[in-house]
C-alpha cells in the first residue's frame, strides 16, 4: 500500500481512461442527462466492484455522466485551487496503475 497525492492520482485516472478508451466516447452532456444521474453513479459502482469493458445497455444519458464525471474529477485533481489538490489517497501499490485508479474512483463515489 502507498499513499498518493491528487497529482499521481490524476495520472492513475488518465492511465485507466487510456486503458478503457470507450469511456471517453459517449459525447458532450445534455441539458436533459441530468435525470440519469442514479443510473450513472450505479454503474460507477458496479465498475468499480466488478470491472467493466463497455457501458453495457446503461442509457446514453447515463454514458454521458461517467465520462464527463471521469474528465471532471481528473481535472480537479490537478487544479491547485480544488480542494481535492491537497488530498491523498491509499492505494495498493501491487495492483496496475488503472486497478489503483478504480481505488480513487471508488473513495470519490463513496
Amino acid at each position: 500500500m502507498k499513499t498518493v497525492d491528487s497529482e499521481y492520482a490524476a495520472e492513475l485516472i488518465f492511465e485507466f481512461l487510456k486503458a478503457n478508451p470507450w469511456l471517453n466516447t459517449p459525447g458532450v452532456m445534455t441539458r436533459d442527462d441530468y435525470h440519469a444521474k442514479d443510473e450513472a453513479i450505479l454503474f460507477l459502482q458496479q465498475m468499480v466492484i466488478h470491472g467493466a469493458n463497455s457501458f453495457g445497455d446503461i442509457s446514453q444519458p447515463a454514458q454521458r455522466i461517467v465520462s464527463a464525471f471521469l474528465l471532471d474529477f481528473m481535472g480537479k485533481l490537478v487544479h491547485p485551487e480544488h480542494p481535492l489538490y491537497r488530498k491523498a489517497w491509499l492505494v495498493d501499490d501491487s495492483k496496475s496503475m488503472p486497478d489503483q485508479a478504480l481505488q480513487i474512483i471508488a473513495a470519490a463515489i463513496d
